[in-house]
């Protein structure tokens, strides 16, 4: 695949835990793992301060009770598993719940900026399909406050983090020297012994030996053309190094396209119009100045769910009923600028900044845009994967939204199960500390991984020609075959197409014998990260023969409970990708009983 013109110096980092990702999850598992007594090492292909997270405007959830008392957790997590369609894991679901009063309280502490009633309480705001307000947040940047509050935590502890490297592959006890192996694999499972990645700064390839590894690198919502990522994130890069490494992958059809993204001018799609434009009063026209959400979901209007508000919106669009540029309108025209700027800023800066819109005076022009990733890694309670030693967190894991994601959760998840998976992981490391002292042989004692040899170094430095316009070519495949609407036909065509994408992407005419430039060589490992995610993706949604959340069947238009209420894992056997579905976690008292009282109220009120 290359020649000696690629080799270049590597250099060595050791730590307890290494976590991939420097976002609200990777941040919030540092703090833990460091506190528990372990030594922490954050790396980051962004830069530090800003990752993905900063983009994530309206809000983050808890049942506080400050606006509606009556709110409490069985509520949120009933609100989350019936938006999740119940297929969201029910044992993580009462664990975000449960936990999301605690976890707004330490960053209030911690010196969170939430907005408050005059009178002190903090404010809560709807956001979509919640029976009560419980979204807290800071004007419309909440992510970016989110941030800031943890990165100070961060540095008063003088965490180490290392920005600007891109991971290419985990590096596990199968990964040592072959004689090693067949010495150590009838004493020790299969466990992670760190990762290796590229440098960009330094323009070489640097290898991490840890106790645990952590990924916390968002989603995959990039391998769409219209997302409300940046150009340079979510590509799927966990997903696919879990994957490879032997983890299995859930839900991975479940890709939820966020109701409104800007339409217009051409370098703004996609870019998120934040969910708490409705959240404040914002109403969705049609080309004809109708309301019409009060066709398609009445009880709720322009708060209903995501995924119902925006397949609303695409069926305007698709029906004749859209604006000049391909989407709806959302207006806010009607409330006070007071108000505007002090709840909505960043989205009045945004639209006058970037479509010349004033839109305290004129409506914005909004269409679906993909948003979030509800699939990804398959991990248990404590986020640890099958593999010893490797957890996920955050977007990048799967089972906690299930087919729809609550507006207001991501940013809830990142918190409470980062600290979970940061503190699972130091008391795997001080477990492990305890054996070697005891006299028995560490993990890190057969780390014999030297990296001599070119074979295993021309790998890290693969780079192909044109990345992005096979990453182009993918996008397309995505957005015309595995959208808002999907049918078999379609998908099927979709699958041949990506495989013949990954022939072309992996030929002796496409791969470098040398090169000098390194974007190039971050761009080919983000499309080939994206070819093992839409693969997932577009699998996943043909073995799924319904509709349910964000999965859209135009074939299967129906809700198939007897069938399909379970999740769909894809695992790694050779060089296959093998499918298979396994029952959802049973919902237990007492959001049980209360998910039985909300169907009888709605059963009577639809008599």
């Amino acid at each position: 695949m290359t020649s000696k013109k690629n080799d270049c110096k590597r250099s060595y980092r050791s730590c307890d835990v290494l976590i991939i990702g420097g976002g609200s999850a990777g941040l919030r598992a540092a703090i833990e793992a460091h506190d528990a007594g372990s030594q922490v090492l954050i790396v980051s292909k962004s830069r530090r301060g800003d990752p993905h997270t900063v983009l994530a405007r309206g809000g983050i959830n808890a049942a506080l009770g400050t606006m509606d008392p009556q709110d409490n957790w069985m509520i949120h997590a009933a609100d989350t598993l019936r938006e999740g369609l119940f297929i969201g894991d029910y044992d993580k679901v009462e664990m975000l719940c449960k936990s999301a009063p605690d976890a707004l309280t330490e960053l209030v502490n911690w010196g969170a900026r939430f907005h408050r009633e005059p009178d002190g309480r903090l404010t809560q705001r709807f956001f979509g399909a919640h029976t009560y307000r419980r979204t807290c947040f800071y004007g419309d940047w909440t992510g970016k406050e989110i941030i800031r509050v943890l990165m100070k935590q961060v540095r008063l502890r003088k965490i180490k983090f290392v920005d600007s490297v891109y991971i290419t592959k985990l590096l596990k006890s199968t990964d040592i020297d072959k004689t090693q192996v067949e010495k150590e694999k009838n004493e020790r499972e299969e466990e992670i012994l760190g990762a290796m990645g590229i440098d960009l700064k330094k323009k070489n390839i640097i290898i991490f030996k840890a106790k645990c590894v952590i990924l916390a690198t968002g989603g995959y919502t990039r391998v769409y053309p219209v997302s409300s990522s940046r150009i340079f994130e979510n590509y799927g890069d966990g997903v696919a190094l879990a994957y490879e490494a032997g983890v299995d992958l859930v839900d991975m059809e479940m890709v939820q396209f966020h109701p409104t993204g800007m339409v217009w001018p051409k370098k703004a799609v996609g870019t998120l119009a934040t969910e708490a434009i409705r959240g404040e009063g914002g109403f969705l026209l049609n080309s004809k100045g109708e309301r019409f959400m009060k066709n398609y979901y009445p009880q709720r209007m322009e708060l209903g769910p995501r995924d119902v508000v925006a397949r609303s919106i695409y069926n305007e669009i698709m029906s004749g009923r859209g604006t000049k540029h391909g989407g709806v309108w959302l207006d806010v025209t009607h409330l006070p600028k007071s108000k505007i700027m002090e709840r909505l800023p960043t989205m009045y800066d945004q639209f006058k900044r970037i479509a010349g819109v004033d839109i305290s005076k004129e409506k914005m022009e909004v269409a679906p845009t993909a948003h979030y990733s509800m699939g990804g890694v398959k991990v248990d309670l404590k986020c640890h994967t099958k593999i010893k030693g490797l957890f996920a967190v955050g977007e990048v894991a799967g089972q906690v939204h299930g087919a729809n994601r609550l507006g207001g959760n991501s940013l809830l998840e990142t918190v409470v199960f980062g600290k979970i998976a940061g503190r699972a992981a130091a008391t795997k490391v001080t477990r492990e500390k305890k054996r070697t002292t005891n006299g028995r042989s560490s993990k890190s004692s057969i780390l014999g991984i030297t990296y001599n040899e070119e074979k295993r170094l021309a790998y890290t430095l693969f780079a192909v020609k044109q990345p992005l316009r096979i990453l182009r070519q993918v996008q397309q495949v995505m957005q015309e075959n595995a959208g808002i609407i999907r049918e078999a036909i379609k998908l099927r065509k979709a699958i041949k197409k990506i495989l013949e994408l990954e022939k072309t992407f992996y030929s002796k005419h496409s791969v470098l014998k040398s090169f000098r430039d390194y974007e190039n060589v971050i761009n080919t490992w983000e499309v080939k990260s994206a070819l093992v995610v839409c693969e997932a993706v577009l699998r996943s949604a043909l073995m799924r023969q319904e509709s349910r959340g964000a999965h859209y069947r135009s074939d299967f238009p129906e809700r198939d409970d007897s069938k399909w209420e379970e999740n769909i894992h894809c695992t790694r056997r050779g060089k296959e990708m093998v499918m298979f579905k396994l029952p959802v976690s049973k919902i237990r008292e007492p959001i049980e009983e209360l998910l039985k009282a909300e169907m009888k109220v709605e059963h009577h009120l639809l008599e």
